[in-house]
């Protein structure tokens, strides 16, 4: 007989099992996952439907998935992410923090300068916990509402495909792999996906409000590497000081709204520098030879990458001359004994960088080929960041084997990248009936819905939604982290890209020791608008 779960107590059930990003620990989430499917008398009865997608993961971290069988080939899917960001913000509460009901009482004792916090606290419609928003509470519907529909025969001739993603807060290799699971299906059963329904949580200003997202944003981090002319200060107009191009670069880029993108009346954040520091690990007098920064730029369909980083060339190269220009100016001024180096910078894309080194350095490829694979191992086991080992210490690599002796800029991406997608993009999909459907079902409640062209919370849409990756795959040509790292299977996803909406819960302070759901929208709302959603498709 198959366990009946309510959202609420499906998600306290999976809340109490702990699934730290990027730990084994999601994997023990992923076997728990399943066995609940298998508590169902359709997956006891069906058990070839349902299983651990492998997806040969670095870390061992395994895919649940279960399909209830329909008599046609449409197939929609429900899917989202099921690793939580850690707690140790939880502080003394940390014990509690997958105690959702116990957790409250103990905040309520406790001082809280939010009202809104305090507010909630005091009220019966929101959950507190570590992963109850972001994003278990979407995780609890769509199960409930895939059993449900496997034990009412609901809508009979489509396909249920439920798909749980690990690592998505870290790395998004979880979505990535999903792609073979997603291929393997598509094959094995002729399916024709109609629409990837995610999960995660909404946000919204009021109950009587709803957000519905049309597309997920994009996102590049650009670096830029910046090599002086090394020198000691006593003999400083001799050389040039790396950090002030840097200074110049940051200068231009920070809250940069020319680097910024508009679709359909919304536009997204301007970029800011996420990382500026040289590599100095120790107190010389000597100016720091390399100075590394990295940068968060958001885009839209209307922008990409490519564009960032042609603008950031540009960047660069007006950065440099202004440098050089007060060197000239200080060199002027203290009229030193010796000729004016009239400093040459040398402005390269990382792409650009490694063509010269294979027309130029002996043994480039086997040489870059032992080193790169060092620092793979040395993020393997966790002893440095993938944007610091196989990120700027690459670049410095490829830079030390150039020999050029002019100070350099070097620039390209490094991971994350994340493509933009919006639904006007499927010609075949109807977005407004698909609204409509929403709008219908969610008036019921006395709910409006508010249309957003892109989610600006990044998500795995974007890797599931992207219809044509060409630009996308000639920006990740500037990509220097190697792809045993970071491989962002575009090209295979393009097979089953489908368009997709994020449908789950409102939720609010994801990451925090105040994180919290909206019971309504867990038990009522949601669950209302996915049943509609299952039901017209």
């Amino acid at each position: 007989m198959s366990k009946e779960w309510t959202p609420k107590e499906l998600l306290l059930d999976l809340v109490s099992v702990q699934s730290d990003t990027y730990t084994a620990l999601e994997i023990d989430m992923a076997k728990h996952i399943l066995e609940v499917i298998k508590g169902q008398d359709y997956w006891e009865e069906h058990p070839d439907c349902c299983g651990l997608y492998d997806g040969n993961d670095r870390m061992g971290r395994l895919i649940p998935w279960a399909l209830r069988k329909g008599t046609s080939n449409r197939c929609l899917v429900l899917s989202g992410h099921f690793d939580c960001v850690e707690i140790d913000c939880y502080d003394t509460l940390k014990e509690f923090a997958l105690r959702p009901d116990e957790l409250k009482e103990r905040m309520k004792t406790m001082e809280w300068s939010d009202p809104d916090v305090v507010k909630d606290l005091h009220s019966e419609d929101w959950l507190f916990g570590r992963g109850t928003a972001d994003m278990k509470g979407g995780t609890a519907v769509m199960l409930c509402q895939l059993f449900e529909v496997a034990a009412k025969h609901i809508n009979p001739e489509l396909n249920l495909l439920y798909v749980g993603i690990h690592d998505e807060e870290t790395a998004a290799e979880g979505i990535f792999q999903s792609v073979g699971l997603f291929t393997e299906l598509k094959n094995q059963y002729g399916f024709d996906y109609k629409l990837l329904v995610n999960g995660e949580p909404t946000s919204k200003d009021s109950p009587d409000k709803y957000t519905y997202y049309d597309g997920s944003i994009g996102k590049g981090l650009p670096f830029v590497v910046i090599k002086s002319k090394l020198v000691h200060v006593g003999n400083l107009m001799q050389g040039l000081n790396g950090s002030l191009i840097a200074a110049n670069i940051v200068r231009r880029i920070e809250l940069n709204t020319d680097l910024c993108s508009e679709d359909y009346g919304q536009k997204c954040v301007p970029p800011t520098v996420l990382y500026m520091k040289d590599n100095k690990k120790f107190y010389n007098v000597s100016v720091p030879l390399y100075t590394n920064l990295y940068l968060n730029t958001l885009f839209t369909n209307s922008n990409n990458a490519l564009k960032i980083l042609d603008s950031i060339d540009q960047i660069c190269r007006e950065s440099a001359a202004e440098a050089v220009e007060i060197y000239n100016k200080a060199y002027t001024f203290m009229e030193p004994n010796h000729p004016n180096p009239n400093h040459n910078v040398r402005v390269m894309s990382l792409a650009d960088l490694q063509a010269y080194n294979q027309a130029n350095v002996e043994n480039y490829e086997e040489e870059k080929a032992a080193f790169v694979k060092r620092q793979i191992e040395i993020v393997n086991r966790g002893d440095s960041l993938t944007q610091l080992a196989t990120g700027f210490d690459i670049v410095q690599w490829e830079i030390q084997q150039s020999k050029i002796t002019d100070p350099m800029i070097v620039y390209g991406l490094m991971a994350p990248y994340v493509p933009a997608v919006n639904n006007h993009a499927f010609q075949d999909f109807d977005r407004e009936g698909t609204i409509n459907i929403v709008q219908g079902e969610l008036k019921k409640y006395g709910i409006t819905v508010e249309v957003v062209p892109y989610f600006m919370g990044l998500s795995d849409n974007s890797y599931i939604s992207c219809v044509d990756p060409t630009e996308d795959l000639e920006a990740l040509k500037s990509m220097v982290t190697p792809k045993e790292v970071y491989d962002i299977p575009l090209k295979e996803a393009e097979y089953i890209a489908l368009p997709s909406i994020i449908c789950g819960p409102w939720g609010k302070d994801y990451h925090t020791i105040t994180e919290r759901v909206y019971l309504p929208d867990l038990e009522i709302h949601t669950p209302a608008v996915m049943r509609r959603l299952i039901e017209s498709f």
